[in-house]
């Protein structure tokens, strides 16, 4: 015969016994598995966002694209478009580009008759991404600290 302890419990069992026993109403049970499921599901997507930026990084590495110079997230007549090459929905592959041109690993850009423009000035059609060298994001750094030090004075 096998004893049941509370370490045996997993934390809906615990949860359903103390309901059972009248220590616990039923609406708090239904708050706790809602509450589970929404930190599951938050798990997941952060998961599948990760996994999109390491895909994205990855297209961009990728030596058969060497020649693009513009990518976006579907496929267009002047760039290479994410959805093609990496799994998954397109607002988890935007949401991977927002992180990476945050982390100064992609450049994101207006792209307005060949002509490389502020994203302020163009429509969300024309939006691009470009690999982000190493002398570009020197480059930025260096203009904030400029920034900052002209602040200071």
């Amino acid at each position: 015969m096998t004893t049941t302890t509370i370490e045996t419990f997993t934390t809906s069992q615990l949860i359903a016994e103390l309901v059972t026993r009248g220590v616990l109403k039923a609406e708090f049970a239904d708050k706790e598995a809602k509450r589970s499921a929404r930190a599951a599901a938050k798990s997941e997507r952060a998961a599948a966002i990760s996994t999109a930026m390491t895909g994205i990084l990855e297209v961009l590495a990728n030596p058969e694209l060497k020649d693009n110079n513009y990518f976006s997230v579907k496929t267009t007549g002047n760039s290479v478009g994410f959805m093609t090459h990496v799994t998954g929905e397109r607002s988890v592959i935007l949401k991977a580009l927002t992180q990476l041109v945050k982390d100064d690993k992609v450049r994101k850009i207006g792209l307005s008759g060949g002509v490389e423009k502020l994203t302020s000035e163009v429509n969300a059609f024309q939006i691009r991404y470009a690999r982000a060298t190493k002398i570009e994001v020197a480059a930025k750094e260096e203009e904030a600290v400029e920034e900052s030090a002209e602040e200071t004075k």
